[in-house]
């Protein structure tokens, strides 16, 4: 185990600038290093489950890639376990959802699910699947690049291991044949980008006013998802969400084909799709942070919470054989059993790729609940009461957190020249980009007013 963490003392090597968030799992923070580059760390006491957090950091360590929050280091500290991540500053794409209370444009969401893929064509290639797909796990750059964070609960592939039995994910999102332990493969990712794309046009996934132990007895058996309102969607948009939710997964496409389809083919960069809402996103949070309003998924300007598997108003559901479960004997409910995750904003989730988890897009975070018998779950009559046990876990998590704008300035003024430089020059390239940014935009708009005035001054002129 200890092969995962450094030996350092991480209080010699960052400086905690900022709390971005505080869930049952632990704490998210913004930090520095001593040279000035900004990181996200994820705070989680040891006593917590130890082997998801080691897994998470095992399939970090193993990946390198451009759409995936990249993972530096770990390192123990006074009981805590300390994960170093990308920070990703522009939180995740289910912030945008609530903050900015507005849905994504086609041309939004076909720059989305490219970046989506381009991650998922990487992951796959690994022999991993990520099982948790939603809004909640993209997080985004300040510059608008997006990355696929929470590992908490991926799973990995061997050569002589073509498919998995191991049920896990969030209940609205959850492929068919995750629920009906039929065995699964990387499509099931495929699956849960479609739900994604629904989510990301119309703000919620589908059934998601639905219990969510209802929504895994109704998604195997209910038609095939697709959006409310298809005429504001092209033909293009349509038959590429029709490829992602074919029930059966021998008709699924593939990451890798899904790419190549018309859809995805002309999709710009999230760098050039959401940026300004990136922004507003931003600003909303400060305002609700000025008020004292509750934010239900982050609190800083990055987005972050700590408990991975969290989702919209949803526990994740994990249903692991006897072999594959650590916990209690079968046919029992086990509650609150938390899963690290990322986060947003960067982290690993959002705020940095992996500091928190997924940010739901209405709920802070919820523990993942494994059932360990899904027969005795399915064949039960007491589902509603199943249901309140859920409902039970998740109003018991706490809320996440915020610390105060004077909290924030002690902890600069603790900082040494070189970090603060270092956060100076990352907050004014931003600065400056947004200036260059809102200049040309200004620009545009005011062009063919200009143009118009013009003509009108020179007919009055021609006139007299």
């Amino acid at each position: 185990m200890t092969e995962n963490f450094s030996n350092k003392n991480p209080n010699e090597l960052f400086e905690i600038v900022e709390k971005l968030g505080e869930g049952s799992y632990g704490s998210v923070h913004q930090a520095v290093t001593k040279t000035g580059q900004i990181v996200a760390i994820k705070k989680v006491p040891i006593e917590e489950d130890i082997d998801s957090i080691i897994k998470e950091i095992s399939i970090m360590k193993q990946c390198d890639h451009q759409r995936l929050v990249k993972y530096y280091d770990s390192y123990f500290l006074d009981n805590e376990l300390w994960i170093v991540m990308e920070y990703c500053g522009g939180g995740s794409v289910a912030d945008i959802l609530e903050f900015c209370e507005v849905t994504f444009s086609e041309k939004q969401l076909a720059s989305i699910v490219k970046a989506i893929l381009e991650g998922l064509v990487y992951f796959h290639s690994q022999k991993k699947i990520h099982r948790d797909i939603k809004a909640g796990n993209v997080l985004l750059t300040d510059t608008g690049e997006a990355k696929l964070c929470d590992f908490g609960v991926s799973g990995q592939l061997s050569d002589n291991m073509a498919k998995r039995k191991t049920v896990i994910g969030t209940p609205y999102w959850m492929a068919p044949e995750i629920i009906q332990e039929v065995g699964y493969d990387y499509k099931v990712d495929i699956w849960s980008l479609g739900i994604t794309i629904i989510e990301l046009a119309e703000g919620q996934p589908p059934l998601s006013d639905t219990h969510p132990l209802r929504a895994i007895f109704s998604i195997p058996n209910n038609p095939s998802p697709t959006f409310e309102y298809p005429e504001k969607w092209s033909k293009n948009c349509i038959d590429f969400l029709s490829k992602c939710l074919q029930k059966d997964p021998n008709k699924r496409w593939g990451a890798k084909r899904l790419l190549k389809h018309p859809f995805i083919k002309r999709a710009k960069s999230t760098k050039i799709t959401l940026t300004r809402l990136i922004e507003q996103c931003k600003i909303a949070k400060q305002e609700q942070n000025k008020w004292g309003k509750k934010s239900s998924s982050s609190t800083s300007g990055s987005s972050y919470s700590t408990d991975s598997t969290s989702g919209s108003e949803t526990s994740s559901v994990s249903t692991e054989s006897s072999s594959e479960s650590s916990a209690s004997t079968a046919n029992s409910v086990v509650g609150a059993e938390s899963k690290s995750g990322s986060g947003s904003g960067s982290g690993s989730g959002s705020g940095s790729g992996s500091g928190s988890d997924s940010e739901g897009s209405t709920g802070g975070g919820f523990s993942t609940t494994v059932i360990h018998d899904m027969d005795s779950i399915k064949n039960n009559n007491q589902e509603e009461d199943l249901g309140a046990s859920f409902l039970d876990q998740i109003k018991t998590q706490k809320n996440i957190q915020t610390i105060d704008e004077e909290q924030q300035k002690t902890n600069y003024e603790n900082l040494e020249p070189r970090q603060l430089e270092g956060i100076i020059k990352h907050i004014t390239a931003n600065w400056e980009k947004d200036k260059k940014e809102i200049n040309e935009r200004y620009e545009k708009q005011l062009a063919p007013i200009k143009k118009i005035l013009q003509k009108k001054k020179k007919k009055k002129k021609n006139k007299k």
